[in-house]
This record gives structure tokens, sequence and C-alpha cells, in this order.
């Protein structure tokens, strides 16, 4: 056995499972890697067609897999035939433990920067009536990772959530001002619930629907960030 090609594999092994599954925050970080390239994880659009990230890592999964079972299998049999075993445990638990590290890497973190929104178990139900009056009730769920409460005004982008720019709906929705709503989250506390917005359309259009993967503007202390993790 050579440990050079034991710790190769190894680690090209432990790689796979990080690029390939969904950690705390619903998204892997392939699709991350991705992203920053200027690729789409997908084929299509956001959460929609054929996910590339899977099949590129489950390629990285299968290989990287083959090759440790084959250094250890001497050596180590026992170990050899119960990897599946331990890799199946790390995969099921591998959102489970990167929310509890992230306890640990923003132990000193303040404001915005301890402040992590879950895009992709986001949903917002929308009506916009004749005279421009709009209603809105987002199911949300926020963290805290920081120590201190965090204060955040919170607004949801219906238009850039819609996505779909050549449909007469996304002017509708780009004309929607909304009223921001103001949320405490305690410390290493998490947010899940609805919160309720309202607001009024320039451009209104009669219609009601439901928005998934919500863009969500979040402001702390005067610092914003727009979550939004299909972007590139």
């Amino acid at each position: 056995m050579s440990r050079t090609k034991l710790a190769f594999s190894a680690i090209l092994l432990l790689f796979a499972i990080i690029f390939t599954f969904n950690h705390h925050l619903g998204y892997s970080v392939g699709d991350q890697m991705l992203s920053k390239i200027g690729l789409s994880p997908y084929t299509t659009a956001y959460l929609s067609g054929v996910h590339i990230t899977l099949f590129i890592g489950l390629g990285l999964l299968g290989c990287s897999f083959y090759l440790t079972r084959k250094e250890i299998k001497s050596s180590y049999p026992r170990l050899a035939r119960q990897l599946w075993l331990i890799v199946v445990v790390i995969i099921l638990s591998y959102s489970y433990i990167t929310d509890k590290v992230m306890y640990v890497a923003k132990w000193g973190s303040t404001g915005i920067h301890g402040v992590s929104y879950l895009q992709n178990n986001s949903s917002c139900m929308y009506k916009v009536a004749l005279d421009g009056n709009t209603r809105v009730s987002c199911d949300l769920t926020l963290k805290n990772y920081s120590r201190q409460p965090v204060a955040a005004v919170i607004l949801p982008d219906l238009a850039r959530s819609y996505r779909q720019q050549d449909d007469p709906l996304y002017e509708a929705l780009k004309s929607v001002e909304l009223q921001p709503v103001h949320l405490e989250i305690m410390p290493h506390g998490t947010f899940t619930g609805k919160l309720a917005f309202s607001g009024s359309a320039e451009s209104p259009l009669q219609v009601r629907g439901k928005l998934r993967d919500i863009v969500l503007d979040v402001e702390v202390e005067g610092q914003n960030i727009v979550f939004d993790y299909a972007k590139p």
C-alpha cells in the first residue's frame, strides 16, 4: 500500500463528496464553483434541467471510491469491505456537519457576516390587484451563526426570483415596490416561518401565483447582501 496514493485517493474521495452533495445552505460546492467560472450548474436555468454538478461529482465519487478501496484492500480488507457504508454515512450527515462547522467558522462574526439564508427552502405567494395593490406571503429560513442578536431588514425580489425576463409577468413583478419587514434573529438562532409583505405595482397585471428559490435582500446595521445563489 502506497501512502501517497492512499492520501491522494482519500482526499479525492472527500472532495467528491463536498463537490457533489448539498451542504447546510441547500446547494453544493460544485454548484458554486461552476457559477464562479460563469457556467450554470444546470443545463437550462437555476434548479432546472440536467444537474451538471451531479454528473461530474458522481464520476469523481466513483473513481475516488475505487482507488481508495484498491489501496486499502490488501492491508485492511475489512475496512475496504465497509468503505461504502462509511461513505454513505458521511453523505447523509454532510449537511448536518457543515451546519455545525459554520458556528465555529463564524464564531467572531458580527452583523450581516453572521447571517445565512436557505434559498432553495424558500417560496412566496403573491397577489397583484388591478389597482396595483400587492400582497406577498413568504416562507423563509434564515440563520444567525454569530454570538450576537441580529436585527435584519428583509425584502424579497419577486422579479429576479421569477427569472423569465421575456414574460409580461416579469415586467409586472419588476414594477412592484414592497415595504421591507424587520426581523430579529437571536444568537445562534434560526428563523423559519412566514413573513408578510405589502406594496404596490406601477405596472399592475391582475395575477396571483407562487415563486420558489426567492432572491432575498437582507440589510443589517446599514450593510446589505443580496442572496441569490443563481448568480454566476
